[in-house]
């Protein structure tokens, strides 16, 4: 197939590059015009009917072309489809062979297109679960699969829960469903042990979500409170409680740690721990207990060190592959001034590899929020990259939300022949009060929408208040509401309301007039 990919002449070197090496046959044309985007369907059809195009199968305009590209078809008779907004995801677009659009652009096709693929087979293997169970041998907790041919299934743990009102335990657990998290998780209090309350926990979490319940203490009374209430998971059991605890255990599934806390022993190396953690499932397993969970402890990166715990997990699946491992993935994500979804990405794919079926994720700081939905990404990408046999990139899920793959910015070029003006912005200028009014800007979290408050010129009432979840469907309505009378505020709207938008996006804090980052 014979592909003409059409572009301004800003852009035409950069394609060209772009383009060698691909299977099919391209040529690019550049159009008389400095930038692609200005490119219309109709200026297009005038311009190439003035080529030979008859040697061609397919042309591909730029994404951003205004008006139906129907015309230009019409004009030289060739399909004419949409390419990509951005030069740089032509490769891709073009070994994908996606079926290009006449109004969609190629580079939203290849995003969807990428992560249908991806969440298609991540949905085959949770339907055949039952196949993918009888293969690994492992576990049911309450009725979620839990399996190394699965994803790895995250736990959100409700920190210090008995702190927390009911109304605001229910929420927390509908915001962690939202998240995508499989298993809830309710942490107690160390130290200060509140039996009584552990029923009511459980009750208000039933009727609010349809997930599998964890409790994350060692206290025996809590436990056996659990277990009385219809626990699904017990988070944990070690050398210290197991004695008092074994007895009652029916149908829960067991997290055994090779620790004794009551005495404040955990083993430092990574073969004490793993004898240690064999010693206790061996135990466990005498007493008739079926569904045991691993937790070979992941101590924080650097001071005491990772390496050790991983090194212990990689150990203990390498000698008991069908016992399933719980990954704590907190003690590295809050305890490092970085940004969680790197480390999570990072991490957790370490977990992959030293054999994890579950990641415990307390998402407790607040440069840890958005963690449950890190980790749950997260896990997808190494099951799609473990079924594919692939590295973790090109994937259709990513956790990018900063960086970029590709670059999309072409370079600035200002040529001799072009007669413009150009000035030099010089910063700060007399500040002009507008006539109209002032605004106050904020985020309202929880229904996550920028709000704009308008306050009348002279008045600390507000009088107008516009939300939305974007910055230009704010601005717009200003414009339409005549809020707003000179250029000065315009620009400094815009400037506000699109550090907004970012700051929702990335959940960042947002300050007006503070910079972003």
């Amino acid at each position: 197939m014979k592909i003409l990919i059409v572009t301004g002449k800003l852009a035409e070197e950069t394609i060209k590059r772009l383009v060698i090496g691909l299977e099919q046959d391209v040529d690019v044309l550049a159009l008389p015009v400095t930038v692609a985007s200005f490119i219309t369907a109709k200026y297009a059809a005038n311009q190439l009917q003035k080529h030979n195009l008859s040697g061609y199968d397919m042309l591909i305009m730029p994404g951003s072309t205004s008006g139906d590209l129907s015309i230009i078809e019409e004009t030289i008779g060739i399909p004419v489809y949409r390419g990509p907004v951005h030069a740089a995801d032509l490769p891709l677009v073009l070994s994908e062979n996606i079926q290009l659009s006449k109004t969609q652009p190629a580079n939203e096709l290849i995003k969807t297109k990428l992560e249908e693929k991806a969440l298609a087979t991540i949905a085959e293997a949770e339907e055949k679960w039952r196949d993918v169970l009888s293969e690994h041998g492992d576990l049911l907790i309450g009725d979620l699969p839990v399996s190394q041919g699965l994803p790895m299934r995250v736990m959100g743990e409700i920190v210090n829960a008995p702190t927390l009102n009911l109304n605001d335990i229910s929420q927390r657990a509908l915001y962690f469903e939202s998240q995508g998290a499989n298993i809830i998780d309710i942490g107690m209090l160390a130290g200060n042990p509140k039996p009584e309350l552990v029923p009511k926990i459980i009750n208000t979490l039933r009727e609010t979500v349809d997930l599998p319940l964890s409790i994350d203490t060692l206290n025996v009374n809590e436990i056996k409170a659990s277990i009385d209430a219809g626990i699904d998971m017990i988070l944990s059991l070690d050398f210290g409680n197991m004695d008092s605890i074994t007895s009652l255990v029916s149908d829960e599934a067991i997290v055994v740690l090779p620790t004794n806390m009551s005495k404040g022993i955990l083993p430092k190396k990574a073969e004490e721990r793993v004898n240690r953690l064999s010693e206790a499932v061996t135990k466990l397993q005498e007493t008739g207990i079926q569904k045991i969970i691993g937790d070979l402890v992941v101590e924080p990166l650097l001071t005491p060190g990772s390496l050790e715990g991983i090194k212990a997990y990689q150990l203990f699946n390498q000698s008991y592959p069908n016992i399933p491992l719980l990954f704590g993935v907190g003690n590295a994500v809050e305890l490092i001034d970085a940004d969680s979804p790197g480390v999570h990405a990072a991490m957790i794919a370490l977990a992959r590899e030293a054999g994890s079926c579950i990641l415990h994720v307390p998402e407790y700081s607040d440069k840890a929020k958005g963690s449950v939905f890190e980790a749950v990404n997260a896990s997808r990408m190494m099951f799609l990259a473990e079924k594919r046999g692939t590295v973790l990139k090109d994937l259709g899920l990513d956790l990018l939300l900063l960086k970029e793959k590709r670059w999309k910015e072409l370079d600035y070029d200002v040529s001799e022949e072009e007669n413009a003006q150009i000035l030099q912005g010089v910063g700060e200028t007399e500040y002009h009060p507008d006539k109209t009014g002032w605004f106050k800007i904020q985020i309202d979290r929880y229904a996550e929408e920028i709000v704009a408050t308008f306050y009348p010129l002279g008045s600390n009432e507000p009088d107008t208040i516009i939300r939305g979840k974007d910055s230009r469907s704010i601005y717009q309505t200003i414009i339409r509401e005549k809020l707003i009378s000179n250029y000065d505020h315009a620009a400094y709207l815009g400037k506000e309301l699109e550090k907004a938008a970012m700051a929702l996006k990335l959940g960042r804090s947002y300050v007006q007039d503070s910079p972003l980052f």
